[in-house]
């Protein structure tokens, strides 16, 4: 097939070059070719970039509401742990208060006890000098049983005063020293936990800080990829322009008679990369493919004078690519409608030069050639019909 396809397209060339007269009509000087050559390399090239950064503003997007929600959870996160550390550091303050009251009650109960201890001693040492060393002599010294039995009451009382006394200072004091000890281990148990908080707030401060960080560089990546897509759109307005402006004046120096024979749609251009009915294995190939070294931006023309009856523009996929775009598998076509029931259609156009309505002459420039729709490759679809059945486009030439 492929060696039937050489030498169809050699037969072909030598065919085309030796019908000087259209020839010379539809030839496209070489400054005018290198014009529309590069205007369509440098959309093809924008658009991927363009796809490119677009893609970057999308991921940029999800990811900066990511960040700013993780933001949000961060900063009440902190502001909780913040308000944690304030009570624990109010609760160690508040402890340190109490541990130094409850060390004055200590202070209180010890100087107390020594107070007791003292009218004790005194006590004792004023039955001491009074000539009575012990309970003993004390009551031995009795003048009598009654007053035997009133000094050993007075001892009992004295003893157990004194006893009573001591005790209840002891256990306030046991009770105080327990309390103290609650409090400090307490004390120490909320130290720990302010260390902890302290960790945790400074860790999470960092992690904020890296995440602001973080958002900072997405934000400034989504500006320049919207600074770039706003110049771009510039440059492509800018270039569409220029395009226009060589179809219009194409338009008005086409001038090739209608005599029933199609012309050729890409002049300077006759390698055929697939045949009509080519096998496409789940469908056969509805016209044929002009392709060629530097197609890319090539005039398109129209086989025959018509009215242009559709067109579509709407595909920025101007590259080659492994699988159809979402912009249906002729891309950029422009639809002439020749009368008496035929039809021609040129597709995977960089961009169309004519409206849909438009009246066209045979020749005229319509378009320029890309790589739109479903197209591995800069090529024109060149698709012939007859009251809308597809034929062979070879049948023409």
């Amino acid at each position: 097939m492929t060696k039937c396809k050489k030498i169809f397209c050699a037969l072909l060339s030598v065919c085309l070059i030796t019908v000087a007269p259209i020839g010379t009509v539809f030839s496209v000087s070489a400054e005018e070719e290198t014009d529309t050559h590069s205007l369509a390399e440098r959309i093809s090239n924008l658009g991927q970039k363009k796809e490119e950064y677009e893609k970057i503003l999308q991921k940029n997007a999800k990811e900066i509401s990511d960040k700013e929600e993780y933001n949000r959870a961060l900063t009440e996160k902190i502001k909780v742990l913040s308000e944690k550390v304030t009570l624990t550091r109010e609760s160690i303050s508040d402890l340190t208060d109490s541990i130094s009251t409850s060390q004055k009650e200590i202070d209180q109960a010890n100087e107390d006890i020594e107070g007791q201890l003292d009218a004790l001693c005194g006590r004792l040492r004023a039955i001491y000098m009074a000539g009575s060393a012990s309970e003993l002599e004390i009551i031995l010294g009795a003048k009598d049983f009654s007053d035997m039995i009133d000094k050993v009451n007075l001892v009992k009382t004295l003893t157990k005063y004194d006893d009573e006394l001591i005790e209840n200072i002891s256990d306030k004091l046991d009770e105080i020293e327990n309390k103290q000890t609650q409090m400090q281990e307490d004390k120490e148990q909320l130290l720990t936990d302010e260390t902890t908080l302290d960790a945790d707030l400074k860790d999470f401060n960092k992690t904020l800080e890296e995440n602001e960080e973080t958002l900072k560089k997405l934000r400034d990546s989504s500006a320049e990829a919207q600074d770039f897509l706003a110049d771009a759109d510039n440059e492509q307005t800018l270039m569409e322009s220029q395009i226009r402006k060589y179809f219009e004046k194409k338009a008005q120096t086409a001038d090739i008679v209608t005599d029933g024979k199609y012309v050729w749609p890409c002049p300077g251009y006759y390698t055929l990369s697939s045949l009509f009915r080519e096998n496409r294995t789940s469908y056969f190939h509805g016209g044929i493919d002009i392709a060629g070294g530097g197609i890319m931006g090539s005039p398109v023309l129209a086989a025959e004078a018509g009215t242009v009856v559709g067109v579509f523009t709407g595909c920025p996929h101007n590259w080659g690519k492994e699988k159809c775009c979402a912009c249906g598998s002729y891309g950029n076509y422009v639809w002439l409608d020749h009368g008496n029931g035929k039809e021609t259609i040129y597709g995977h156009l960089t961009s169309a030069g004519v409206q849909p309505g438009d009246t066209v002459k045979k020749g005229q420039v319509i378009g320029l050639v890309g790589s739109t729709g479903n197209s591995t490759g800069p090529h024109l679809h060149f698709e012939c019909r007859m009251n809308g059945d597809k034929y062979d486009p070879m049948t023409e030439f």
